[in-house]
């Protein structure tokens, strides 16, 4: 069972004393834009309900999905205390978590925060940090992913997240909220997308997604050598009025998406 913070308990004999011990849940933390700012916050907001660690790309993986990797070794590597990267994918890094034996298998896994949103059909499809959520709770691990516009591009530089402290509670404030929710259905998980400067936006749950966000092409160019290539391009569509999507975007909202397993399941 996994309960907000300080309050999580698990029974277990202690000596012949027979007191019992607190058990923290193991929290992974992964994402896939690899090292960034957004990662480190969502690491410090996991330690504060369970001991936390993250396992991460080793470079951008966005749009894999829930991609895994079948035909290359995997290697690990320690960049700080409980901050480690592999060779993969985020789907990689929850299997990694799970079955390498490296890390204490994680109760609650942690997906972000996306540097962008991950709002409409197409992002939950297609989002690496989404795959990492649909990943975990195929295996059994409840999950929740975070996205968030940003004021500037490079996800790397702090002045990029708006302030840091803010932003870090108001993740804080939404895992306890649906800690709870998850308890209780471990064959779901949560996309959560906020606008820039989410502190004191309001949330709004919904299921009314926007189809797509982008309008897909296929550019031909020359290399130097005068040899084509090509490049897989897109372009933003209209932003639809009603959906998860026009909530973040056009009314600064926060959304959070349930996304269940037995939605596969009806007949």
């Amino acid at each position: 069972m996994i309960v907000a913070k300080e309050n999580v308990k698990t029974a277990e004999e202690e000596g012949t004393a027979g007191k019992l011990r607190i058990r923290r849940p193991s929290i992974l933390v992964t994402n896939d834009d690899g090292d960034s700012e957004g990662i480190r916050m969502l690491l410090e907001v996991a330690g504060r309900f369970g001991n936390a660690y993250a396992v991460m790309p080793n470079k951008q993986r966005s749009a894999v999905s829930n991609a895994v990797t079948l035909h290359k070794p995997i290697r690990l590597h320690r960049m700080a205390d409980d901050i480690h990267s592999i060779n993969g994918t985020p789907a990689d890094c929850v299997l990694f978590a799970l079955y390498s034996g490296e890390f204490p298998k994680p109760d609650l896994v942690l997906s972000g925060i996306n540097a962008g949103d991950n709002t409409s059909i197409i992002a939950i499809m297609s989002s690496g940090t989404v795959g990492a959520c649909w990943e975990a709770v195929l295996e059994g691990v409840p999950a929740i992913a975070f996205s968030m516009r940003m004021s500037k591009k490079d996800w790397h530089e702090k002045a990029s997240w708006g302030d840091r402290e803010a932003v870090m509670k108001r993740v804080e404030g939404i895992v306890e909220m649906l800690l709870p929710k998850l308890d209780k259905d471990k064959e779901r998980f949560f996309n959560v997308n906020m606008p820039k400067n989410p502190e004191k936006a309001d949330i709004v749950h919904t299921n009314k997604l926007q189809k797509d966000r982008f309008l897909n092409h296929v550019d031909k160019r020359l290399d130097p050598d005068g040899v084509p290539y090509y490049w897989i391009n897109s372009t933003t569509k209209k932003v639809e009025k009603g959906t998860d999507t026009y909530e973040v975007i056009e009314n600064k909202k926060i959304t959070i998406t349930e996304i269940s397993l037995a939605v596969f399941e009806e007949e």
